[in-house]
């Protein structure tokens, strides 16, 4: 029972990872690009859709990426997934708290 609960967390993970840098990635593209330092860009929503166009572009870039590599080195996947969030998630609160 335990190893189906492991099993069915890594495999959740692995797309959900991906989706959460996608998103993290855009919205600082979005706050240096569309709202010129701002968030202001969140009331259009044209801009709405273009964000998810990019989220979906960016997560299946990085599916195309990492799954290929999933099947020999998971762990290796997973971890460097959740560092590089940390990562991009500390970088994008950095900049707009020291702007």
């Amino acid at each position: 029972m335990k190893a189906q609960t492991l099993l069915h967390k890594n495999e959740t993970e692995k797309f959900i990872l991906p989706v959460l840098n996608a998103m993290v990635i855009t919205l600082f593209l979005f706050y240096i690009d569309e709202g010129f330092y701002d968030f202001r860009w969140m009331l259009n929503i044209g801009n709405w859709i273009v964000f998810l166009v990019y989220v979906a572009a960016i997560y299946g870039i990085q599916l195309i990426l990492i799954l290929p590599i999933y099947r020999f080195a998971p762990k290796i996947i997973l971890f460097s997934g959740r560092i590089f969030l940390i990562l991009s998630v500390a970088f994008f609160l950095l900049f707009v708290v020291l702007r």
